[in-house]
Order: structure tokens, then C-alpha cells, then sequence
């Protein structure tokens, strides 16, 4: 791990890249894991042995979340925060705010209404995250913000429409890309390219310029008397994290789905035989509901995860001696090999849904963190991609668009772009 200005523009270039090839070839990712699981002692302070990194991401004194602060380029946030008051207090907001939300009641009604417009006849194709994912996971986030919703997306409370929720869909769009990108910089790391810590950067600016006009009427919309800068810091942090790395796992998911085909038409054929019940079948959703989770062990969002050492300290890997870990330094995390190991989740290699995880069912859910760090939104996560595969489960099919250039686009790590085609 560098700080971007460490390196020079060449080794950055080739270092960011293979960096992005690896995140979009899991399967490689998957590989190496497996080697480490085996010979632990190859990997150095890199853990991936479920125990390993279960024991890294409980010991938050010894190894620290500020690993991540060096890529928030909007300001600091629960993700990049070690256990405090501050922390406490931040964690009890975003759970506050949580619960105003009105998942999967909103996160059904605007897959519904996606779904339909998708769907038209001599529409054919579509934009998997533009023209779908990126407004289901909008509209079930609307809540966050309350009565200042529309002012925080229009970036002014000057209009009265903006104020009630009545925001055009270009301001949506420029709002969500905004937000974005500045989530796209967390997934770069410190290995982003100068000219992508840069427009981060400048979205980051703009992020916390919007947010820092509106701290009053947020505040008035959450009810709360914190003071502005912790209304400030929650408000910007909550856009950025809560909605791209959504958008950008359900598509993830997606791309999983439809390289296992049998599993894709088992799923399809199911909600056909529904019927117009598909939306309120609660067996359904809860089939649905695993195959998400499933999905997303075989390709997270963040395969790679790394923590900082405050002091000198030693890790379990797995190997016949405790590895060393010097103050100042880091330690990886390969999560990925750690929802694939053995030795904690049976027949790991198999996709299997209904899987009895037994006394590991914390460890489902590694993508999400683990302990007391995990993320407070995973379950309405879980529900909104939930939803939303279940909308594109009642198309009469769905593959990759290609023929016309990549089906798929990258932005770096992100997956930018996903053109769907309706056979």
C-alpha cells in the first residue's frame, strides 16, 4: 500500500491497473487465497484464512480502520473511524436514520415501475445500472434525509419544489453520479491514477459544498441538535457510502447471475409460475433473498480489505508461527478467501443458496464487515437488492447487450456501464 505520490506516474499506472483487473477477475483473486489458506506463511501480514481474518477485523486496537481514510475524499466517516464516542454517537445517527426507511415497500413499488418502462414494447435494451439499479436504490434511500431529501438532491433549498421532494431526474442523475464517484475512490484506493484522486476529489468538494448549505435544514428534517459539523459529516458520509456501493453490488450480483444460467432460469422460471403474487410471496423473496447473498460471496464489492498498525503487534495467519506486524505498516485482508474456506463454510467451492452456515452464519455476511464493525445497513442492503433482482426476474429473459461495443464498461474497479438486452 502507497500514498499516490510515492510512486511514480508508470509504476502507478501499472499498479492501478492490475489492481482494477484483479477486482473484475475474482476468480484470480480466489485462486491466490486458496494458495495462502494452504501455505499462510507465503502471505506475510496478507491473512485469509476465515479465522485470520475474523481475528484482524475483531481486534480493532491492534489493527485500525483508519486504513481507510487516505481514499475518503469527502471527509472522514464511520468507515474509516476506530471505536469512540464520536464513533458511538455517529453509528446510533445512521441506525436513527435507518429506521425511516420503508424497505422493501419503496425498493418494490420503483422496481415495478423501472421494470415497466424497461419493458415497453421496442425498448429491447437497457442500462442495467443507469436505467435501473442506480433509481431502485435511490428511491428506498429517499428517507435518509427526510423533509430535506429534495433539497439535498437539488443542492439548494431555494425552490419550493425542491424543499418538497420535487426534484427533476437530470438533478437526480447529477447527484448520484456525484456521489459516485466519490464512493468510486474508496474501491481505487490509494493506487487511483492521479487524474481519478482528482475528480474524486472535485466531487468530494462539491459533495460536502452541497451538503454544507443545507446542515440546518437537515437537522430540522432529522430532528436532532448535534452540532453542524456532525450533521455535516453524517449527512455527506450517508450519500456517498449508502448508495453507489449498493448500486454497484447489485450489479456485481447481476453479472454472477448470469454466468450461472441454470441458476438464472430456475430463479426465472419460479417467479413466472407466480404470477403477479411474485412481489408478495413471502418464500419467494426469502429464495431471493439467499441467492443475493450468495451471489455476493462469489463476487463482493471489496474482495480486498486492509487495516492499519498502530504498534507493534502479531497476527494468527494460520501458519506454524504468529506473523509480525511493525507499527506504522499495514495488514491485508483477502476476504474473499475467506468466505471460500473449507474449513468454515461447507463445500465452499459449491454455489449453494440454502447453505446451513451452522455456527459461521456471522461470517455470511463477511462482505458487510464483521462484529461490531459491521455495516449498519446490511440488512436493508440485503433488501433492496432483493427487490430488485426480483423485477428483473420477471422480464421474460435477460442477457448481456453485445454486438454494439462492450456490454460491460468499467470506470476503474466500477462497473460503470451494463447494457441488457430483453430477447
Amino acid at each position: 500500500m502507497y500514498e499516490p505520490d510515492a510512486l511514480s506516474p508508470g509504476a502507478r499506472n501499472f499498479s492501478y491497473g492490475a489492481f482494477c483487473w484483479l477486482n473484475r477477475h475474482i476468480i484470480v483473486l480466489r485462486a491466490v487465497g486458496a494458495v495462502l489458506r494452504r501455505w499462510p506463511s507465503l502471505g506475510g501480514s496478507m491473512v485469509a484464512r476465515a479465522s485470520a481474518v475474523k481475528g484482524v477485523l475483531t481486534r480493532t486496537r491492534s489493527f485500525s480502520n483508519t486504513a481507510h481514510e487516505a481514499n475518503m475524499v469527502s471527509g472522514t466517516y464511520l468507515i474509516g473511524m476506530d471505536p469512540g464516542p464520536t464513533y458511538d454517537s455517529d453509528r446510533d445517527l445512521v441506525h436513527q436514520r435507518l429506521a425511516a426507511l420503508n424497505v422493501p415497500v419503496d425498493s418494490d413499488d420503483e422496481a415495478k415501475r423501472r421494470i415497466n418502462t424497461v419493458s415497453q414494447p421496442g425498448a429491447g435494451a437497457f442500462d442495467l445500472i443507469d436505467d435501473y439499479l442506480m433509481w431502485v436504490v435511490f428511491h428506498a434511500m429517499r428517507p435518509l434525509y427526510g423533509t430535506a431529501t429534495g433539497a439535498v438532491v437539488a443542492g439548494s433549498a431555494a425552490p419550493a419544489a425542491a424543499a418538497q421532494g420535487n426534484v427533476n431526474q437530470g438533478l437526480q442523475r447529477q447527484y448520484l453520479l456525484e456521489i459516485r464517484y466519490v464512493a468510486g475512490q474508496l474501491l481505487a484506493g490509494s493506487l487511483a491514477t492521479l487524474g481519478v484522486r482528482r475528480r474524486a476529489e472535485t466531487c468530494g468538494d462539491a459533495l460536502q459544498a452541497r451538503i454544507g448549505r443545507l446542515t440546518g435544514l437537515i437537522g430540522t428534517a432529522w430532528g436532532v441538535t448535534s452540532s453542524t459539523a456532525d450533521i455535516e459529516r453524517n449527512a455527506v458520509g450517508l450519500a456517498w457510502i449508502s448508495h453507489p456501493v449498493t448500486v454497484q453490488s447489485g450489479a456485481l450480483a447481476v453479472q454472477e447471475l448470469l454466468e450461472r444460467p441454470k441458476v438464472y432460469e430456475q430463479l426465472r422460471s419460479q417467479a413466472k409460475s407466480l404470477g403477479a403474487s411474485v412481489w408478495t410471496d413471502a418464500n419467494f423473496r426469502n429464495v431471493v433473498r439467499d441467492h443475493v447473498l450468495e451471489l455476493m460471496r462469489f463476487r463482493p464489492i471489496f474482495p480486498l480489505l486492509a487495516r492499519d498498525v498502530p504498534r507493534d503487534t502479531e497476527v494468527e495467519t494460520g501458519a506454524r508461527h504468529n506473523a509480525k506486524c511493525p507499527g506504522g505498516g499495514k495488514v491485508s485482508l483477502l476476504s474473499i478467501a475467506a468466505l471460500f474456506d473449507s474449513t468454515a463454510v461447507p463445500d465452499s467451492g459449491k454455489f449453494c443458496p440454502h447453505r446451513n452456515w451452522g455456527n459461521e452464519h456471522a461470517l455470511r455476511y463477511l462482505m458487510f464487515g464483521y462484529g461490531y464493525r459491521q455495516c449498519p445497513a446490511r440488512d436493508y442492503a440485503v433488501e433492496i437488492l432483493t427487490s430488485a433482482l426480483i423485477g428483473l426476474l420477471t422480464l421474460p429473459g435477460l442477457q448481456l447487450a453485445r454486438g454494439e461495443g462492450k456490454a460491460i464498461v468499467y470506470d476503474g474497479p466500477l462497473m460503470s456501464c451494463m447494457r441488457m438486452r430483453i430477447p
